[in-house]
């Protein structure tokens, strides 16, 4: 579905990735971790095209793709339904039958009552979820998530991630999420890769979660157990 093969990528003087092979199948969930700088979102433009590798070779399957960014970017003049109904009127949908579907998605996300609400007058948590709606009503045959929770507590995170689970394989969407926080990715991947700060991609085995989630706890806390 998606093949990286050899792939370096720099911006000026900075590598951000040095030689990266992988590979992600169809109706997969990637989860892609490290800290800030070590190029998680350059991953996902490559899959996009927004950027090309200046060596290797990224290949995607033909289908159309969704992009959750990490902050919502919703046009400010418009509704949360005329929002997510925008990419839909895009592909033909009419009016009518656009806002009907774009009130499902809205629906889903737990916004249901919200639809008449302008961005403004949204959490920050809230309007992520219009975003994430918005992705989701084109039903992408890829969906790329950059960050997508930061902006909300806990527990919504927790209930948002069950429901995009749900949806996800639902749809048999092949999905690549990025984040720092391996306990988010633990709860909606299938599989995990960390991208270390000297360009390493490492699988992570997922056999036993809690012990990834104690181990990187642990490491996060400075040794501390847990």
């Amino acid at each position: 579905m998606i093949t990286f093969e050899h792939v370096s990528k720099a911006f000026d003087s900075l590598k951000v990735l040095d030689d990266l092979s992988l590979h992600i199948a169809a109706d997969q969930i990637v989860g892609v971790v490290g800290p800030s700088g070590v190029g998680k979102t350059t991953i996902l433009k490559l899959i996009t095209g927004i950027v090309l590798p200046d060596a290797g070779t990224v290949r995607v399957a033909e289908g159309s793709v969704g992009y959750v960014f990490q902050e919502p970017r919703l046009l400010p003049w418009r509704t949360a339904l005329d929002n997510v109904a925008a990419p839909l009127r895009a592909q033909g949908l009419d009016k009518k039958e656009a806002r009907s579907a774009a009130a499902r998605w809205l629906e889903r996300v737990e916004l249901d009552g919200f639809e008449h609400y302008h961005p403004a007058e949204l959490s920050g948590g809230m309007a992520q979820r219009v975003s994430i709606a918005r992705a989701l009503a084109a039903e992408p045959r890829i969906l790329l998530m950059d960050e997508p929770f930061s902006n909300m507590d806990v527990t919504l995170k927790g209930s948002l991630i069950a429901i995009l689970q749900g949806i996800i394989k639902e749809r048999q969407t092949t999905a690549v999420y990025v984040t720092h926080e391996l306990t988010e990715a633990l709860q909606l991947a299938d599989r995990i890769v960390e991208l270390t700060p000297d360009h390493r991609l490492r699988e992570l085995d997922l056999s036993d979660r809690g012990a990834v989630a104690r181990e990187w706890l642990a490491t996060t806390l400075g040794g501390l157990k847990v």
